[in-house]
């Protein structure tokens, strides 16, 4: 239960801008599929794809996405 307690209160957000020439590991992208897999969903009904981008220009364009904050989010 201590390392339960320890993950959440070293839990962090990063918020900075996207860079699509910051590559990472194979192994990190392993670990975090995994986590998206075995993340808890409403009613365990994994709802969703995760979709793997490597192609700079599409995760330029990605990247490059603006869109307004939304008052509900708020």
């Amino acid at each position: 239960m201590q390392n339960i307690i320890t993950i959440i209160k070293e839990r962090h957000s990063a918020r900075m801008p996207f860079d699509p020439e910051h590559p990472i590991s194979k192994q990190d992208m392993q670990q975090i599929l995994e986590a998206g897999r075995w993340a808890p969903t409403a009613h365990n009904m994994r709802t969703f794809e995760i979709i793997v981008v490597d192609d700079n220009k599409i995760l330029e364009v990605i990247g490059n996405i603006n869109s307004p904050i939304s008052e509900i989010f708020i």
